[in-house]
């Protein structure tokens, strides 16, 4: 499933590109929207990995202050009154 979503996203960034370079490539507003909607398609792109990359950042500093705050616990009880 993995590949399948890899050959999904790759085919699309070739054809937000193909967007770009053939907007590019000609004049009239009707081609500057081209182009708008290739770049709003790699921005997109953009976006959904940088979610994806940072959210994992985000999970994994908080398991470590969970874990920290766990073991600052453990330690107070032990400590004699």
């Amino acid at each position: 499933m993995k590949w399948l979503k890899t050959v999904a996203v790759s085919a699309l960034f070739m054809g937000c590109v193909a967007l770009v370079l053939i907007g590019q490539a000609h004049e009239g507003p009707a081609w500057l929207g081209l182009m708008l909607l290739g770049l709003a398609g790699l921005l997109g792109l953009l976006y959904g990995y940088n979610r994806r990359c940072t959210r994992a950042d985000r999970l994994q500093k908080r398991r470590l202050r969970a874990g920290e705050r766990a073991q600052r616990r453990e330690e107070e009880e032990r400590k004699p009154l």
